[in-house]
């Protein structure tokens, strides 16, 4: 058994280099298509390809650098970026790996890596993992907990309010709509503490001391409401650059 084993793992170390070399052209042509000029595709596609060597998400990286492409950012500004973005998303799969998943979805180490870039620590992406009895939820959850840390929610309280619907068995769609609720209620003059604690005391955002918001469904959802994600970053403050709240896949 040993041996078999062992032989298994020697094919797949002998194809590694092939598929990274696979991927490296890939991601090239996908940032020639693009339009990024040929000095920055070399440079950011060996940011990619390093990143996908130690099983992090090569694709994100290129996606980066095509977004700030397409805003203009200047490209010493976008080689920092996705360089700082390479590094956070290796503290994402360690934080992950620290919470028990050895072998994280590239969509899942894209949200803990944006999470983390909104200010959540290893500890609160690890409560978020262990929340998610679903793994369906987890890349969400990760998603949501940043945007509510991005409309100035104390991470703390951001976190709690994902792990808290969590619990309660919410829905995808279900934990997507918490952003909007958080916006609705900031609308109403509520400062995000505020919004916090509500969202904790009554669960998923439905406002204890009056019911639920009017249009809001009996599991709290809000109908044709999703998040609009994080707002825009600058990149290089902070190595980041707007992205969607929904992650780019890894290919």
């Amino acid at each position: 058994m040993k041996s078999r084993a062992m032989r298994v793992l020697l094919v797949a170390v002998a194809f590694l280099p092939a598929a990274l070399a696979a991927q490296e052209v890939a991601i090239r042509a996908r940032l020639s298509a693009r339009g990024l000029p040929a000095d920055l595709v070399r440079d950011v596609a060996a940011v990619a390809n390093e990143a996908a060597a130690r099983g992090l998400p090569g694709g994100a990286v290129a996606e980066k650098a095509i977004e700030g492409w397409a805003k203009h950012v200047p490209q010493a500004r976008i080689l920092s970026a996705v360089q700082q973005y390479a590094t956070r998303l290796g503290d994402a799969h360690g934080a992950l790996g620290l919470a028990g998943l050895a072998q994280p979805r590239p969509d899942v180490v894209v949200a803990a890596a944006e999470a983390m870039g909104r200010g959540l620590g290893t500890g609160e992406v690890g409560e978020v993992v262990r929340a998610a009895r679903v793994p369906a939820t987890l890349a969400p959850g990760l998603t949501v907990a940043a945007a509510l840390a991005a409309q100035g929610l104390p991470t703390g309280q951001a976190v709690g309010v994902v792990v808290d619907a969590m619990h309660r068995g919410r829905s995808v769609d279900q934990l997507l709509d918490i952003p909007s609720m958080a916006r609705a209620m900031r609308s109403e003059g509520l400062d995000p503490g505020e919004i916090g604690k509500r969202m904790m005391r009554s669960g998923h955002g439905e406002d204890g001391d009056r019911g639920a918001r009017p249009g809001a469904t009996p599991g709290g959802e809000v109908g044709g409401h999703r998040p609009s994600g994080m707002p825009p970053g600058v990149p290089g403050q902070g190595g980041e650059m707007p992205s969607s709240h929904r992650p780019p896949g890894d290919g």
